[in-house]
């Protein structure tokens, strides 16, 4: 056996240290676990009463002590949490009550307090009670002179003279060598226990990442339709009517120059000028598809030749910022451009901050886009089935912000048409219809404005008006699509933070 290196030291030391974390959790755990039990009468009665009120508390606990569980074992292990956890709040029915007490999450954060509650103790006091005899009877037992006859030297044992003495300072060198052989053993089964507890079972991660990749996939196909109905518009409403003008100029011009040629060189002035506003019409529709900007200058350039054009003065820091996808760097071209767009028509800001980074992760690259003003704020999108046209808060809100997050994890490759398609400042389309999306939820109200009062909330895909797909609603559908999401933040007074979480192996 080698001698302890300082490596091992610390590893031992950070045993040490999460399952005395792990005890320290454990009263959490026993109470909660205690008032489970005393609610269980009420619960019999079908939920009424003390049970009805009481039940919703527990069970946000019991959420939160589970998901702090699940955090702390797989930053111990280094492992990866593949899902994302529920989150319980507000006020719920009784036929909701009765749906999340029997959920499976329930059932495994149940099963996780009383593994919790029947071993974190003990490994939490194994975890002090072993090194600390191995040094006491290491240490103190070559003492044992010291102490009267009367009063001897108690460790483990009597110590009253060299013999026992010795059998100490063995003692004491067994205790040490289990602690350094069964820290990191419980350390792992702890760890390994909570997240094979609080994970799903394979066969409900891939229904859940099925129903993920669904409505990603709804929102991707939904955005590419209605890209293609907007191109059609413009190219109907602008270019196409444009060159009939070209086409009815040309054929006045040449009837004037039947009788008059002088007369028709105004008619062919006219069908040039036609002509070149067609021609800028197209170049313009080109341009909001996939901006020309972002193959000759990145992303960096890109943002940076957006934000000189902004009404408001902005700050643009791209440090960190690395090459990500075609699609990726489009949709967090769009992306910066309408949230730009937004700011400068609703939120009454003096100052605009824009980051550009990329967050590296165990499990993939994201892009991250932040936009920052100090406007007045109190921003949110209004939810499903409010109405067309009041979803976006660039049509109805103060340019903020969407009170908060949505999240659709993986949209596969259909995502791909859906990228780039809101048009950027300037280019004559920023308030065009992209990334239009029927609900497919209904948001509640009390998620909105709690929301805007007191930071953000999670919103599931769907749950913002389907109306227009401009402003942070149409945002908000461009993130889903690709898996990511968009964080928002803006109480009343700012400021307003728009942060879009783009992952970049999508």
């Amino acid at each position: 056996m080698r001698w302890p290196t300082q490596a091992g030291l610390r590893a031992r030391a950070a045993d040490a240290v999460f399952l005395l974390r792990e005890a320290v959790y454990w009263f959490a755990s026993l109470g909660t676990l205690v008032v489970a039990l005393v609610l269980l009468p009420f619960l019999s009665l079908g939920l009424l009463g003390i049970g009805l009120y009481l039940l919703p508390g527990v069970l946000w606990i019991l959420d939160l002590l589970a998901a702090r569980a699940q955090e702390r074992a797989a930053g111990f292990a280094g492992a990866v949490i593949p899902f994302n956890r529920r989150r319980l709040g507000g006020r719920y029915s009784f036929g909701e009550l009765a749906t999340l007490a029997t959920a499976p999450e329930t059932k495994r954060d149940v099963s996780w307090l009383l593994f919790h509650a029947a071993f974190a103790l003990l490994a939490g006091a194994l975890a002090i009670a072993l090194p600390a005899g191995a040094l006491l009877n290491l240490l103190v037992s070559p003492f044992w002179m010291l102490f009267p006859a009367d009063a001897p030297l108690e460790m483990t044992i009597a110590i009253t003279s060299w013999p026992t003495a010795f059998l100490g300072m063995l003692l004491g060198a067994v205790y040490g060598v289990l602690a350094w052989l069964l820290l990191p053993w419980m350390a792992r089964r702890m760890s390994e226990g909570t997240l094979a507890i609080l994970s799903p079972r394979r066969y409900e991660e891939l229904s859940r990442r099925i129903q993920d990749l669904s409505a990603a996939r709804a929102s991707a196909l939904a955005a590419h339709a209605a890209e293609l109905r907007r191109i059609e518009r413009e190219l109907h409403d602008g270019a196409q009517n444009r060159l009939v003008g070209v086409v009815m100029m040309l054929g006045l011009a040449q009837r004037a120059a039947e009788t008059d040629p002088a007369a028709a060189v105004p008619f062919l002035a006219r069908a040039q000028d036609a002509a070149s506003e067609a021609l800028a019409g197209l170049r313009a529709a080109v341009h909001d598809i996939y901006p020309p900007v972002l193959d000759e200058l990145g992303l960096g350039g890109a943002a940076s030749a957006l934000t000189s054009r902004s009404p408001i003065p902005c700050s643009l820091d791209v440090e960190g910022l690395l090459r990500a996808p075609a699609a990726v760097e489009s949709a967090a071209y769009f992306v910066l451009a309408e949230a730009l767009t937004n700011a400068a028509k609703h939120s009454g800001a003096s100052r605009i901050q824009v980051v550009l980074r990329t967050d590296s992760t165990p499990r993939e690259d994201v892009l991250v886009v932040e936009v920052t003003d100090d406007g007045r704020g109190g921003a949110a999108v209004s939810p499903a089935g409010a109405g067309a046209g009041t979803g976006s808060a660039a049509g109805a809100r103060p340019a903020g912000a969407e009170a908060g997050t949505m999240a659709t994890p993986g949209a596969g490759t259909a995502a791909g048409p859906a990228a780039g398609t809101v048009a950027a400042p300037g280019a004559g389309s920023a308030d065009a219809e992209a990334g239009v999306e029927p609900a497919v939820a209904t948001a509640t109200a009390t998620a909105t404005a709690a929301g805007t009062a007191s930071g953000p909330v999670a919103v599931d895909v769907g749950t913002v008006d389907g109306g227009s797909g401009t402003g942070l609603a149409g945002i908000a559908r461009r993130a889903a699509a690709f898996g990511g999401r968009l964080v928002l933040s803006s109480p009343e007074g700012g400021p307003t933070k728009v942060r879009v979480e783009l992952p970049c192996a999508f």
